[in-house]
Order: structure tokens, then sequence, then C-alpha cells
């Protein structure tokens, strides 16, 4: 990242055309750059903060009127970053955009990297790391739930969470800490078994978090779902269903798909990657095998399989034969076309799921289908899949803090069981103070900046 002492500027709205575009100034000398190219309509009428004010971009050189804007001034500390910042509106053109950032930089401003404006507001205090990188997650949302889940990050849900966390080890650590520097005064401390049991607790209390990344990087990051069988057990016509349109090509002809055929979708607001594949059998058609061969790796990358068989017709061997190659993976068992009198029985659709969980759809008439959703996130997040409330760890990196965290308080909780001097426990209970301070930013960041803040969009 440049320097802080700079006043940078860049576009914050998506670029491309469009009916507005907003030009973002940021720092000690956004005010003066923005009176040199903006001239308000008023004149020389005092400027209010926080008030949208009409005027002309101008070229600072030539007066050349570039095109009518409305400008808002944001002076620090209560702005976006903590410093002066000033937004400009603009029609949403890419060559004017291109000239406006053009004659900023030429009077002493420079373009923005990637994620510097939130960098600066971390900087200054505005927010807190795990807020910054809830500002990526609400940019990148693709569904409603995955934004409502950042935003209540945005908004220092986990930074909250921890607090009462940090204080109570802050507490033990007085405490330990107080029996060794001032043994001879007699403080009241709690026993060493009690500090024990107070670390145990909070371990607990971390682990039920780490538990929820479980959840939480599938609701950030989506998941993959292979619909797999033998041909014309109809996997494209419960890839349609799913979808909700009419995305793959369905005919009673086995082996109408013959490669990949993947979109896009939502499950309870959880993004997925459908994947249809080719029904997987023995061919001598060079084209099938290869479109087979897809299939099989397919499956080898999904995060949940849909094992498709057909009630209405008999399980054959390459049913069988599927079902022996897929016995170690966890898959779920469809079992399709229920609107058709079934050649199943009860026995033989049991023996085939074996501890699969299965569904019984039709595909044709979408009976069934609503249940297997719920069956997928079931299998997804076991107990959990229905649960909206709490706290959600959706980052890798806060998940590998909070279980360095607990591998510390649980050393340190053994410590005091053994009955080891207070220094021991006292080292863990610092480092796992430090690893929690790690997930908010307030210790053992700065190598963390540049790779957190350089995946962000240039004007955020």
């Amino acid at each position: 990242m440049g320097r802080l002492e700079d006043t940078i500027c860049a576009l914050s709205t998506a670029p491309g055309r469009a009916g507005i575009a907003v030009v973002r100034l940021s720092g000690p000398g956004c005010f003066s750059a923005l009176d040199e190219v903006f001239r308000p309509d008023a004149g020389d009428a005092e400027p209010v903060p926080r008030r949208l004010i009409l005027g002309c971009i101008a070229d600072p050189k030539s007066g050349e009127v570039l095109d009518q804007a409305l400008v808002t001034r944001f002076p620090a500390p209560n702005s976006y970053t903590g410093e002066d910042v000033a937004e400009i509106s603009l029609h949403g053109s890419p060559v004017l955009v291109s000239a406006l950032l053009e004659r900023l930089c030429s009077i002493g401003a420079r373009l923005a990297e990637p994620g510097e404006f939130t960098m600066r507001a971390f900087l200054h205090g505005r927010m807190d790391l795990t807020q910054a990188e809830a500002v990526h997650d609400v940019i990148c949302s693709t569904t409603l739930y995955q934004a409502q889940v950042a935003a209540r990050q945005r908004a220092g849900e986990i930074s909250r969470s921890l607090k009462p966390v940090e204080k109570g080890l802050i507490d033990v650590i007085v405490q330990l800490e107080s029996s060794v520097e001032f043994v001879e005064d007699d403080l009241p401390l709690e026993s060493r078994a009690r500090l024990g049991e107070k670390l145990k607790g909070t371990a607990e209390e971390l682990g039920v978090w780490m538990d929820s990344f479980r959840r939480g990087r599938v609701v950030r990051d989506g998941f993959s779902m292979a619909i797999v069988g033998k041909p014309n057990v109809g996997k494209s016509s419960l890839f349609n269903a799913l979808l909700r349109q009419e995305r793959s090509i369905v005919t009673e002809i086995p082996g109408t798909t013959r490669d990949l055929v993947s979109e896009f979708t939502s499950l309870d607001g959880i993004p997925v990657r459908l994947v249809d594949t080719a029904g997987v059998r023995r061919s001598e058609d060079r084209v099938e095998r290869l479109g087979v061969d897809r299939s099989i790796q397919a499956i080898a990358d999904a995060d949940a399989i849909l094992f498709v068989a057909d009630l209405g017709g008999a399980c054959s061997g390459e049913d069988e034969e599927l079902r022996v190659r897929m016995v170690d993976l966890q898959c779920i068992v469809v079992l399709n076309k229920r609107d058709l009198p079934s050649r199943w029985s009860e026995e033989q659709k049991a023996a085939f799921a074996g501890a699969w969980p299965r569904v019984e759809v039709s595909a044709k008439t979408g009976e069934g289908i609503e249940r297997l959703r719920s069956e997928i996130l079931r299998h997804l997040f076991g107990d959990s899949a229905g649960a909206r409330d709490g706290i959600l760890i959706t980052n890798l990196r806060h998940c590998q803090c909070l279980e360095a965290a607990q591998a510390h308080l649980a050393r340190a909780a053994r410590a005091l069981d053994d009955g080891l001097s207070e220094e021991f426990p006292l080292a863990d209970l610092h480092a796992a103070l430090g690893k929690l301070g790690q997930i908010t930013g307030e210790t053992g960041v700065d190598d963390l900046l540049r790779e957190i803040f350089s995946r962000f969009c240039i004007g955020k």
C-alpha cells in the first residue's frame, strides 16, 4: 500500500456505462483537490458537510467544463476512512470518469490501490479487521442470505461476541499474575480449580464457534453438487427441477447428456453449482467414454452427490456396479420417477441406499423436490441445517485463530490441574489472548493486511 499521507481517488461504483458513477477521494488534500475541479452552482456559498451540492466538473487548467455533478463532503473523523472524504456523482460514462481521475491525479492525488479505502478505515479505527473483511464479503455476495450474514459481521457481530471472552481471559490472567507478584498480600483470588473450570468453559464456547465454520464456509463460498447415475434415470430432469428452469436437454433416448452441464442456483440462500453429468456406463462410443470420464472427475470434485436411480425400471447390474464404485462416498440416493408404477420393493430400496439417506421424487411432477432440498441441506450441515441465529464463522483465518486459542486454553487448564507454576498457564493465556486479538486486528496483523485488502476492488 502507498503512504497514508497521500490523497487517493478511485471509481467506487462498478466500471462500465451506467446512469451514475461515483468517484471517491480520501486524504489530507481531499477538499483542496475537490475545490480545483468542482464549481458549485451556488457560487461562493460555504459548502455544508454531508449535503449534496450541485455544480460542474471543470478542467483545473483550461476551465473547460467536463460534466454536471453532485458532490458530498465528509470531514474527518466522521467519514468512511476516518479522513476527509469527498464523493463526486457524475454521469456514468467511462470517458468522463477517466478524464476526472486524470485531472485529480494531475493536481496531486493518486489512484487508490485495491482495498486502500477500507484499509485506511481500519487503520484509523473506523472498523476492526472482521468488519473490514465483511465489507469484501458484502460486495461479493450472490444471495440475500450471504449478504445478510456479511452485514451482521460488518456491524461488528464477531467483535461483540469476542469481547466477553477476552474480558474473562484477562480476569484470569490478572488473578494469576497477582498471585505471583503479590503472594505476601493475601489477595482474595479464586482457586486454581475454579480458574481451570473457567478456561475449560471458554474453550468449549470457542469450540461451538469453530463448529459453526462447517456451515459458515459453505454459506460464504457455496458448494458444488453432482447429479450422477446410469443413463436415462432422469438426471437432467432432476437438474432442471432443482434449477426451476429447462436448462438441460431431456429426451427418452439414453445417453442424451454426453458432457457436463453446470448452472448456479441457491438452496435456502446458499449458492450451489449444480452439475448434470453424463450417464455412467461402459460404452464403445469414444465421445460417450469421454463424457463418462468427465462424470467420474465431477464426482471426485463435488461437495455433495445425488445418486439417481429409476423406480420405473428394475434395479440393474449397471445400478449395482455404479453403487459399488461410489460406496466410500457420501451420497444422497434419489429414487426418481415416482409418478410411474414402482418396480422396486421396499427391501430393494433399503438395500440399495444402505446407510445413505434416500428420497423418492418425481422430477417430472415436482413431487418430493422440496424434501430433497431439505435433505441436501441436512446432509451438508447436519442438525444445524435450519440454524440462522447465533455467531457464524465464515472466514478460514478466523477459524484457525480460534483453533489456536482453544489449544492454548486447553494447555493452560491442564497446567493448572497439574499444579504447575503460574508462569506456565500464563504463557498460554497470553498466547490465546493474542490469537483472539488477531481476529479483530488488535494484535499481530501487519503481515496480514496486504493480503487481506489486496482482494478488494479498487474503489473500496
